[in-house]
């Protein structure tokens, strides 16, 4: 007989002790019965009964079945553990919020593994005897290639499957096994710099080998991706890229299907089916997928023999997760490199100060790419407009801005106009009793949006149509304030009626397939001007690009969030390194009130090293991350009194637990006091040592459950503070 530790899908903090007749090897699903209903579970360890001493075994129940068919490994195990460790968040959560929905099922069923299947034209057969049309185009297309059964489909559509099956039979077809996934189709020779990295990552492929990759914009960093790659897959291991945005899976999916054809390589994001994942995951664990693309979820996936993590635009503050499981993907990424002692790269042309800190500790291996890999490529020209001295029109663009919008569409070259708020307008209001159009559910304002006719709060979605008079005065004049994405299409189409213009944000990329088609026809040459926010400023390539203009960027100049000019950087660096990525030269025009402002002149100058010391220097005179860390224990009901009365428990629990080289700061309401109609509060803890911090958060944990007519979440090294 055996005792059994079992991680149980509910919500609570412990885990369970079930008898088993057999023992149970660790990561197994299995059935139990708690409080009177049968639940999935996971064994955590296994002993034999004579050593558990606990309590007497009369007392504990029996697993109820085991299912050998589904099991967690070892290192996904150890992965959830220390995500549950160091987040401080439960382990049967975690375990539970990481896997794929399909494993929490009772009757779990394994899903058929699909393996990448191949065509070649069997050239000992004659062709001539092909009475069918269609068959003899399959045959044309597959020529002296091997091609996959996925493009077929893709050429030929669903019906291909028949006729490849009778072209096999005939014997004119053959299926391909053991294709050379490493092989890349028109593979680009490294310049000296890509060379000298490539070569460094080479000679790690068997250990745990961190780098920063540093390279301006249109540097050549995926060149760099590919080459390490194919000899990732030579050697029969697999890769996982992470990115920072579902808009840029197409792309990067193109990418690396067309340099590698014979590779299984697959997107995981948000918008794929419980299933897909489900799919993909144990695809990966088999072995049968040879690289993985996908957002910050990614992480978690199991591999069978995974040797090589890249983390694109690491700096992205898309790789954290801020509601429930508050995990960090780029950290996590190096913790699992770590464990697999395989290489990681994190590349960016702005990285973030985590990174370059690491670095200087000696932590991370720097490798920089200073220049463009496009011959005659350079970075772009940017200009500073002092909006003060040029008058704005409606729509916050000023008449310089304008003329050069004006002689790029002449020259028949691409234009960005970079505008970082959706909608038409951020703000509607009566100009004779101040009323302003605010969210019933949140502490912020609904935004017009024109072309629905009606106001939207951005953070929770309420939405109402627009008032006909002033709910407040009845006064028919309602004006709007500030610019947005539609307010600034409408202008410009206005003022360039021939031009070709898209507008790319959330509303416009609601599906899909909505940004692939636009990136398809941005890159077949069929749009004039690009209107959008920030979800164009990474890592898109358009070849044509040759002017971007940035609108409304002060706000960020005076925020309260201490990472907002960081932030600000790096958007800015990105989207001015859409711009002049060929041999046609780039202009950035970046229109502001302050055009003296220290980030202002390091973006002229292209001085990334000045902006970085710079900021550096600030946050240690400050004691800020990356020369401290901060976690933030969030609390918010959806009734104020308890919230407040939360606030001040906190308050006292947090002070009366020893904490010398920890501070703590007061419990006070969140910046957004009101958010999806509930309301919110915050207390900041920071410290120098990382490992102090969480002895304090080990001991306040337990205390927390005291203020339990609250939620209660800890941050752990947030982003939002």
């Amino acid at each position: 007989m055996f005792v059994c530790q079992v991680i149980v899908d509910i919500p609570l903090r412990q885990s369970f002790h079930y008898l088993s007749e057999i023992e149970l090897r660790i990561g197994q699903q299995v059935i139990v019965k708690f409080r009177n209903k049968f639940r999935v579970g996971f064994i955590l360890d296994c002993i034999a009964s004579h050593d558990f001493t606990n309590f007497p075994l009369n007392k504990l129940n029996s697993i109820e079945s085991i299912n050998l068919a589904c099991s967690i490994d070892n290192h996904l195990l150890k992965l959830i553990q220390f995500i549950s460790s160091y987040y401080h968040h439960p382990l049967a959560s975690t375990l539970f919020t990481i896997l794929p929905s399909y494993y929490k099922q009772i009757n779990y069923i394994a899903p058929t593994p699909k393996q990448k299947v191949f065509y070649q034209v069997n050239t000992t057969q004659s062709v001539a005897t092909i009475r069918s049309i269609k068959q003899r185009d399959i045959v044309a297309f597959i020529g002296n290639n091997v091609v996959a059964a996925d493009d077929l489909i893709i050429q030929f559509g669903s019906s291909v499957k028949s006729n490849l099956q009778k072209l096999i039979n005939m014997g004119i077809l053959a299926q391909v096994q053991n294709i050379d996934v490493a092989i890349q189709i028109n593979k680009l020779m490294l310049n000296a710099e890509q060379l000298i990295i490539y070569q460094s990552i080479l000679s790690k492929l068997a250990e745990f080998y961190p780098v920063l990759l540093y390279g301006v914009t249109g540097s050549g960093k995926t060149e760099v991706f590919m080459h390490v790659i194919e000899q990732v897959l030579a050697s029969g291991k697999q890769a996982l890229i992470l990115i920072p945005e579902i808009n840029l899976t197409p792309q990067s999916l193109s990418w690396f299907s067309s340099r590698f054809v014979h590779a299984n390589i697959v997107a995981l994001n948000s918008e794929i089916t419980n299933k897909q994942r489900f799919d993909i995951w144990h695809s990966a664990q088999l072995g049968l997928i040879n690289v993985i693309i996908g957002t910050r979820l990614s992480v978690f996936t199991p591999f069978k023999d995974l040797g090589i993590i890249i983390v694109d635009e690491e700096h992205d503050g898309s790789f954290k997760q801020n509601d429930g499981l508050r995990y960090h993907a780029r950290d996590l990424a190096i913790w699992r490199a770590k464990q697999l002692q395989i290489p990681i790269l994190l590349a960016s042309a702005t990285p973030s100060m985590e990174s370059l800190y690491n670095y200087k500790m000696a932590k991370y291996t720097l490798y920089k790419l200073a220049n463009r890999a496009v011959d005659g490529a350079s970075l772009p020209t940017v200009q500073i407009i002092n909006t003060l001295q040029h008058q704005l029109n409606y729509a916050g663009i000023c008449d310089l801005s304008c003329n050069k919008l004006a002689d790029n569409l002449a020259k028949k070259e691409l234009s960005l106009v970079f505008i970082n708020r959706r909608g038409y307008a951020p703000i509607i209001t009566c100009y004779d009793c101040g009323w302003v159009s605010s969210c019933r559910n949140c502490s912020s304002n609904m935004v017009y949006h024109h072309d629905k006719n009606h106001l939207r709060c951005h953070h929770c979605g309420y939405q109402i149509a627009i008032p006909k008079h002033c709910p407040s005065c009845s006064n028919q004049y309602l004006h709007t304030i500030g610019h947005g994405t539609q307010k600034l299409e409408e202008f410009l189409q206005l003022q360039f009626p021939t031009a070709r213009i898209a507008r790319v944000d959330r509303d416009t990329t609601t599906n899909k397939q909505a940004w692939v088609d636009l990136y398809e026809q941005i890159n077949a040459g069929n749009i004039d001007i690009l209107i959008g926010t920030q979800m164009l400023a990474k890592g898109h390539n358009f070849a044509n690009l040759t002017l971007v203009i940035g609108l409304n960027l002060d706000n960020a100049l005076f925020s309260y969030d201490f990472r907002a000019s960081e932030n600000m950087f790096h958007v800015l660096t990105q989207v001015s390194g859409r711009a002049g990525r060929t041999q046609k030269k780039g202009m950035v025009l970046l229109q502001t009130n302050y055009p003296d402002h220290p980030i202002y002149k390091f973006i002229c100058q292209h001085d990334i090293n000045g902006f970085i010391e710079y900021t550096q220097q600030q946050r240690k005179n400050s004691n800020l991350p990356p020369y401290s860390f901060l976690v933030i224990i969030r609390l918010s009901s959806t009734v104020e009194n308890k919230l407040q009365r939360g606030l001040r428990e906190l308050s006292k629990l947090a002070k009366a637990i020893e904490h010398k080289y920890v501070e703590v700061f007061p419990a006070i309401p969140a910046v957004m006091y009101k958010a999806h109609n509930r309301f919110r509060g915050q207390m900041l803890i920071s410290s120098n040592n990382r490992h102090a911090l969480h002895n304090y958060l080990n001991l306040l944990e337990q205390q927390l459950t005291t203020i339990s007519y609250v939620s209660i979440a800890i941050d752990v090294d947030p982003l939002d503070v």
